[in-house]
């Protein structure tokens, strides 16, 4: 985002480094300067060349922002005044501004990304773009991937209410863990392939999307990433 012509409380208030009021007072007591020289005046303009910093601090101007998620079960995936939301998990100077990108039940866990890039979430959800989304599943009894599995989510798969799935992956991790890929986001989906499998499981956790994983992240943390970081769930 250019900050061509833009005042200097107006960018200070778009960083989130304070409310608009907040910033002017930052101004007027000469703890901004542009280009290490003291401004208090908040109309000033500032452009794309300049350097503000904030109590010696350098202010980056406005940006999109990727955070993943270590999303715990008990937490939805929405902004809700009823549940326990994410978002509740988040503490970051841009969270008015956050949306979920890809969606997990309140039962799911694992990996889950927060953004403010529209552009960034409509190609990771779209269908058309075939984003891998890999999910552990964690079962009751010794795990099992028979070549009829194997079969039915290789070739999409009829699920309970009558849609059918796009081609995926099954395989077995371990003794009790069970690996499904999807490239599509049906509702309730991998518990529903889990009804048609016969898989009885515990917990499912989201691994994986496309090439950005899970990692070591702990459980209910979040972390900022890049964009190139977070562009390897495109890719």
């Amino acid at each position: 985002m250019s900050r061509e012509d833009v005042r200097l409380d107006r960018f200070l208030s778009n960083a989130h480094v304070g409310t608009r009021n907040e910033v002017k007072e930052y101004i007027r007591n000469g703890m901004v300067e542009v280009n290490s020289q003291v401004v208090r005046d908040p109309a000033y303009h500032v452009s794309d060349k300049d350097i503000i910093t904030l109590d010696g601090e350098q202010v980056l101007g406005h940006r999109n922002v990727y955070i993943v998620l270590h999303k715990p079960a008990g937490y939805v995936s929405t902004t809700s005044e009823n549940e326990p939301s994410v978002l509740n998990l988040v503490n970051h100077a841009y969270l008015d501004e956050l949306h979920i990108a890809g969606r997990l039940d309140k039962d799911v866990e694992g990996l889950l990304i927060l953004t403010n890039d529209g552009d960034f979430t409509h190609k990771l959800i779209s269908p058309k773009k075939h984003v891998e989304k890999e999910y552990y599943i964690y079962t009751t009894k010794p795990a099992i991937v028979s070549d009829y599995m194997k079969q039915l989510v290789e070739n999409g798969m009829i699920l309970d209410n009558g849609t059918k799935t796009m081609p995926g992956e099954i395989g077995l991790i371990s003794d009790n863990v069970i690996s499904i890929t999807i490239i599509e986001g049906k509702y309730h989906q991998i518990k529903k392939m889990c009804n048609v499998l016969g898989i009885e499981w515990s917990k499912i956790v989201r691994m994986r999307i496309g090439k950005l994983e899970l990692g070591d992240l702990e459980y209910g943390k979040w972390k900022e990433i890049t964009i190139q970081e977070a562009e390897k769930c495109l890719s």
